[in-house]
């Protein structure tokens, strides 16, 4: 790798200054013992909610990404890893540079010939990128805890991937909840001491509609993704199963190309696949259009000509501009979203459509507020971007 482009060498050179996304060091409200105890004045005070890849993935929080054999979910999770640290998305959400450690637990034969055809595909992620290619029990037993949190602190992670569930989990049983219970304290200690997110790849049953083992993983996960193969011709896709703080229901089309390898020590031909989203296609239930497209471009409209940086605080995102929810609604009553005649049905038009865009992943509601989570156009047909 000697000449090769170092991305993170090049931003320190030109004066850059890295950005870290560690959880505050100063800690808040009263103790009592290892307890603290918050007010209302606190969460007002509370740190602003960070994303690593826009209402997907923040710091500090756990992801499960789970599904059936052989449907793409480790060459998805490595293909998003690997893009957030060259500060790359996916289905157009904006991604900030990351540090990645990935533990390739499983299939960890192949992973190194993925990793290079990835920076040949992507470019040199250099430091940014680190893995682990052997077996890691974080827990239970917590053998390699430990050694995992020492190598996320070392080079400063911000996301780590634990591929998978059943190469990590160590001697407990799955199907047991207090072993799995084990597994999320495990995890959660990987989280705490490192403020990292922790994304965890899961298998599901053979028939694909539930994660295996016990409930006690997807009960504590900020975010369950289930990863499904597409049928013949078809993308597969990752849907938000549940978002705690965001918008659930979008359907994130990809597809898996072939990529050749070199031949091995044994001539014969080799193949990897790369994770790559499929432009148009399934990346929502369905495009909002009739009146959620219009209450969606009356907002579009809004954000441009009114738009405010939304208060920080407790679950609130940085760096993203909105309105009012009330101003929306005006808005739309002006414009006749509803041509009713009752202030109650037009009340409720608007309502449906706030909802049916909630659930589509287009957009955010929060204390009042409410901002855009995709790019999007205004009633002229501009694109508005985020």
């Amino acid at each position: 790798m000697d000449g090769a482009h170092n991305p993170e060498h090049a931003f320190r050179e030109a004066g850059a200054r890295e950005e870290r996304f560690a959880p505050a060091t100063e800690p808040r409200g009263k103790p009592y013992g290892r307890l603290r105890v918050l007010t209302l004045a606190d969460a007002e005070s509370a740190p602003p909610r960070h994303y690593l890849l826009r209402g997907l993935i923040a710091p500090g929080e756990l992801s499960l990404w789970w599904g059936a054999p052989k449907c793409g979910k480790s060459f998805l999770l490595l293909r998003l890893a690997y893009g957030l640290a060259l500060g790359r998305g996916m289905w157009g959400r904006k991604a900030k540079p990351c540090r990645v450690l990935y533990v390739a637990a499983e299939g960890e034969g192949g992973f190194a010939a993925r990793l290079l055809v990835l920076r040949k595909d992507m470019g040199d992620a250099g430091e940014a990128f680190r893995y682990i290619a052997q077996r890691a029990t974080v827990g239970p037993p917590a053998d390699d805890l430990e050694d995992v949190i020492a190598a996320a602190r070392d080079m400063g992670a911000n996301v780590i991937v634990l591929d998978t569930l059943a190469r990590t989990f160590g001697e407990g049983d799955e199907n047991a909840a207090r072993d799995m219970g084990g597994f999320v304290a495990s995890v959660d200690r990987l989280r705490t001491e490192t403020g990292a997110h922790v994304a965890v790849i899961h298998h599901g049953t053979k028939e694909g509609g539930s994660s295996r083992g016990s409930g006690a993983l997807v009960g504590a996960a900020d975010l369950i993704v289930k990863v499904a193969k597409g049928a013949q011709g078809e993308p597969n896709t990752a849907t938000v199963e549940a978002a705690k703080d965001d918008a659930d229901g979008a359907a994130l089309a990809f597809r898996l190309r072939l990529v050749d390898l070199p031949p091995g020590v044994d001539r014969e031909p080799r193949q990897t696949c790369i994770a790559e989203e499929a432009e148009g296609e399934g990346q929502r239930r369905k495009p909002p259009s009739g009146v959620p497209r219009q209450a969606l471009r009356t907002l579009a409209d809004l954000i441009v000509t009114e738009g405010q940086p939304i208060p920080t605080g407790a679950l609130m995102p940085d760096d993203m501009k909105g309105v009012r929810e009330e101003r929306w609604r005006e808005e739309c009553d002006a414009r006749r979203l509803s041509v009713a005649g009752n202030s109650k049905d037009r009340d409720r038009v608007f309502r449906r459509a706030a909802k049916d865009l909630r659930d589509a992943g287009e957009i955010a509601m929060r204390d009042g507020w409410v901002w855009m989570l995709r790019d999007g156009e205004d009633a002229g047909g501009a694109r508005v971007s985020l």
